[in-house]
């Protein structure tokens, strides 16, 4: 029965109409109209007066009655077990696979953005010296590459022993 049913109920046992309730409890004959049609709910102070008044503890004014679950069937003893239930995690775990994936993509393309931009370069003089940044720089280099690296680094070499040492 809900609280709607019982205050009605109730009221009606002990002999009373809604104003003489109303005026017991210092409020409107509306608003006990409202408790007992259900569009709305006595205040607490209200509820333990009503609950004191009709000499109906408390919870059982309130609670609602626990509805009784059917007892299932009896299964054969042939019949294959219910399936478990459910672990408590484990329907969020695709959400939350999800939003990892989401979160791992978006951490990924600002590191992207946020990396130094490779800049093309011309018109370099020979002499000149050229340093290119950036993830490209170290992972496109080839052999070829580093033996022209190794032939300068040779070529410098030479030329300061003989600024150092010129009789050779």
């Amino acid at each position: 029965m809900e609280l709607k049913e019982k205050l009605s109920q109730l009221r009606k046992e002990k002999g009373l109409t809604q104003l003489e309730l109303a005026e017991m409890l210092n409020i409107s004959r509306q608003a006990v109209s409202r408790w007992e049609v259900g569009t709305a709910i006595p205040a607490l102070d209200n509820l333990v007066i009503l609950s004191e008044l009709y000499g109906v503890p408390l919870d059982d004014l309130v609670q609602k009655e626990v509805p009784t679950l059917p007892v299932p069937e009896e299964q054969p003893p042939d019949a294959p077990p219910p399936p478990p239930p459910p672990k408590a995690g484990a329907l969020h775990t695709p959400l939350v696979s999800l939003l990892l994936a989401v979160l791992l993509l978006g951490v990924g393309i600002f590191i992207g953005f946020n990396l130094p931009r490779e800049r093309e370069v011309s018109n370099i003089d020979p002499g000149e010296r050229v340093i290119v940044t950036g993830p490209r720089a170290w992972l496109e280099r080839s052999p070829t590459d580093i033996e022209d690296e190794l032939d300068w680094l040779e070529e410098k070499i030479k030329e300061l022993l003989e600024k150092e040492d010129p009789s050779s």
